[in-house]
C-alpha cells in the first residue's frame, strides 16, 4: 500500500505544479517567460498523467498476479488434500 500512496502524492505534486504555473503565466506580462510557465504547465500536467497511468498499471498487474496465485494454491491444496487421502488408505 505505500507504493500506491507515494504514487498518488506524486500525482497530486504534478496536478498542483500543473496549476500554479499556469497561474503564474497568467499574472507575468513578459511574453517569453509566459510561454516557459506554459511548457512547465503542460510538462507537469503530463508527467502527472504518465505516473497516474504507471499506477493504474501497477495496481491491474498486481490484481493479475494476486488471482493466478490464490488459484494455484487452491489447486496445490487440493491436490496434496487428495496426495494425503491416498496415503491413508
Amino acid at each position: 500500500m505505500k507504493t500506491e500512496s507515494a504514487i498518488i502524492i506524486a500525482v497530486a505534486m504534478c496536478t498542483f505544479l500543473a496549476f500554479y504555473f499556469s497561474f503564474l503565466s497568467f499574472t507575468t506580462t513578459e511574453d517569453s517567460l509566459k510561454k516557459q510557465l506554459v511548457l512547465l504547465s503542460v510538462y507537469s500536467l503530463l508527467s502527472g498523467i504518465i505516473v497516474f497511468s504507471c499506477l493504474i498499471i501497477y495496481l491491474a498487474i498486481k490484481k493479475i498476479f494476486v488471482k493466478n496465485s490464490t488459484k494455484r494454491n487452491s489447486s496445490l491444496r487440493a491436490s496434496k488434500a487428495k496426495n494425503k487421502l491416498i496415503l491413508v488408505f
